[in-house]
């Protein structure tokens, strides 16, 4: 008995061909690029620009083995929709920390805090 596979023709969401899919992807971390600067000042955040943007590129690189064209299309969506809610202050700034795991500033306010008054004094009396 021979199993057979049907092909479904499926329909495209935004892109027809993985041209398209590319171009869609370099518009959106194009247009994060840019923004990424205005943001991180509007919202006050304490994040150099540089580690901003590093991030970025590794969330993108994080998909780039994607092949599947409406799959492609889907993380654009989302993308878009996550880049609109940057933009329009509708994600607050915790929400905008969740994307960074451990930034230079919680280091340093780490260290801050493992050097307190009785820190010191507890290592002191060693």
């Amino acid at each position: 008995m021979s199993r057979q596979v049907a092909n479904r023709i499926v329909k495209p969401i935004l892109s027809k061909t993985p041209e398209e899919a590319r171009k869609g992807v370099t518009a959106l971390y194009r247009n994060f690029y840019r923004e990424l600067d205005w943001t991180m000042r509007q919202h006050m955040m304490d994040v150099p620009i540089a580690a901003a943007r590093k991030r970025l590129k590794e969330e993108f690189l994080k998909n780039k083995d994607i092949t599947d064209i409406r799959m492609i299309d889907m993380l654009v969506i989302k993308g878009q929709m996550t880049f609109d809610e940057f933009h329009n202050y509708w994600m607050q700034n915790y929400n905008i920390y969740a994307f960074f795991d451990y930034t230079d500033t919680q280091h340093k306010k780490t260290a801050e805090k493992d050097n307190t008054f009785l820190d010191n004094f507890y290592k002191s009396s060693d």
